[in-house]
């Protein structure tokens, strides 16, 4: 949690914002490349535009088919991505990521609060980390870790997890067995890595052999 500590005290800190804003990349007005703030408004990326760094707080930001951005950061606000679009890194307080096929995320995801929905022909270079959203991975390849603490994950349609994919212990060592996550994975999924649960988790597999990689870290009270 951290990390999000760092991620709103930078964007609230060290961006300059405009406030109650609209802003269009591919528009004149618009600065290309050169990065975005936005604080109470949206933030839109036309097709083929490359917007930089993007920060936005209470507000939302999509980007076009085959748009280019940096690291896209939003603190209540959701993250809409078309088809192509190719980012470095993707950080959000609050808010869903929802994205069409072929996305390439050159580094990782980390939300806190909101589902993360990936399709077909999807690349994360690096990890994704979630703590109370659901993870929906479909036809995904994501090169190292999947890390959640309550949230549902659901991995179908040939995704491929190289590293591991961990359910983080919760702060208090009693575990509610009525409230647990669900970890669904079908008959096409690869793991590379081990399935590790800090925690109870209902595990729905079609294929027997992934329960092979689970190892439970956790001890239940009487």
């Amino acid at each position: 949690m951290s990390h999000h500590r760092t991620l709103v005290a930078a964007v609230l800190i060290s961006s300059t914002f405009l406030t109650g804003c609209i802003i269009q990349v591919g528009d004149a007005k618009a600065n290309n490349g050169d990065g975005l703030s936005c604080l109470f408004g949206n933030i839109h990326v036309e097709e083929h535009e490359h917007a930089g760094e993007i920060s936005s707080v209470n507000g939302n930001v999509s980007l076009d088919h085959h748009a280019h951005a940096e690291q896209v950061s939003i603190v209540n606000g959701d993250l809409d991505i078309e088809q192509h679009v190719n980012l470095r890194a993707i950080d959000i307080v609050n808010g869903d990521i929802n994205a069409g096929d072929h996305l390439q995320v050159r580094a990782g995801i980390a939300t806190v609060n909101g589902d993360i929905n990936l399709h077909k022909n999807s690349q994360i270079e690096n990890s994704i980390t979630s703590v109370n959203g659901d993870i929906n991975l479909v036809g995904v390849t994501v090169k190292e870790d999947i890390e959640t603490l309550n949230g549902d994950v659901n991995l179908s349609d040939m995704s491929v997890i190289f590293g591991d994919i961990t359910y983080k212990k919760p702060d208090s060592k009693w575990f509610d067995s009525d409230d647990k996550p669900t970890l669904t994975i079908d008959k096409t999924v690869k793991i590379h890595g081990s399935i590790i649960l800090n925690r109870p988790v209902s595990l729905v597999f079609e294929n027997p052999a992934h329960h092979q990689k689970v190892v439970e870290s956790y001890h239940v009270e009487q």
